[in-house]
């Protein structure tokens, strides 16, 4: 068997029905390069998992006894395969071939990215602003308790809303939910910091690429579809609300972000 150029790894946590339909999308598309597809389920309902691992018998399951959240279950997913190109993806994305080829060959033709991400759009196709500016603190607080609209103009700055994403460029970070990471740029500045149990732990990386010298991309040429929810924009309080300020914390404590 050929050495996989590409490793694809998917942290999984009770959906199992949208993680099928993203398996489904990579086994009947694949992308050219061989693939290592590995999830990482972080302690599901024993029952689907089992079934979806007979019925994807390709795909690597690695089971953790309990939730160790996204930032350690991905670096599980990333230390299991020895790929060059590693991609995160989320069991809610739907990724073709095609586009994942794009992606491998933004990574192989820009010997600076470190990173590079396609479009997002939502079910009804819809475009996601899924690239975004370096933060202020007062935005991301305003977002974390759904009080954004307050402050309008800031966060359409965050968001890059005076941008049509139409163009490929260099961006500040991207959402990791479908991310493509150069493992070279890994070994220089590190995998995902655990200490985020789930939250910026992409913005943190993606920071930490930029500070190295590397660069993070975002292509529109292709689109990956993406059942995005803000499960912690509920309003307060909920579980995920108080991970998401949490991490937040953490973000501010360690990037040291302004007001």
């Amino acid at each position: 068997m050929a050495e996989p150029g590409l490793g694809i790894v998917i942290v999984h946590y009770n959906t199992p029905k949208l993680l099928r339909a993203c398996l489904g999308q990579l086994e009947s598309d694949p992308p050219r390069l061989p693939c290592d597809v590995v999830v990482v389920d972080n302690a599901s309902a024993a029952d689907p998992v089992r079934e979806l691992a007979c019925a994807f018998p390709r795909v690597r399951f690695l089971r953790n006894d309990a939730n160790l959240g996204f930032a350690r279950a991905s670096n599980q997913g990333l230390r299991a395969t020895a790929a060059p190109y590693c991609l995160l993806l989320n069991p809610d994305a739907l990724a073709a071939g095609p586009a994942l080829d794009h992606l491998v060959e933004v990574l192989e033709t820009t010997p600076r990215a470190g990173a590079v991400a396609p479009r997002l759009a939502g079910t009804d196709g819809r475009l996601q602003l899924s690239c975004r500016r370096f933060p202020k603190l007062r935005v991301l607080l305003a977002r974390a308790t759904r009080l954004d609209c307050l402050l309008p103009r800031l966060a359409d700055a965050y968001l890059m809303r005076d941008w049509d994403h139409a163009q490929e460029r260099v961006v500040d970070w991207a959402m990791g939910a479908c991310l493509l990471l150069r493992r070279a740029a890994l070994d220089q500045v590190g995998l995902l910091d655990e200490g985020f149990f789930m939250y910026y732990e992409d913005l943190d990386l993606c920071r930490r690429l930029g500070q190295a010298g590397w660069e993070v991309r975002y292509t529109p040429a292709v689109t990956v579809v993406h059942a995005h929810q803000r499960g912690s924009a509920r309003l307060l309080p909920n579980r995920l609300a108080w991970i998401h300020l949490r991490s937040l914390a953490r973000l501010v404590r360690k990037h040291r972000l302004a007001w």
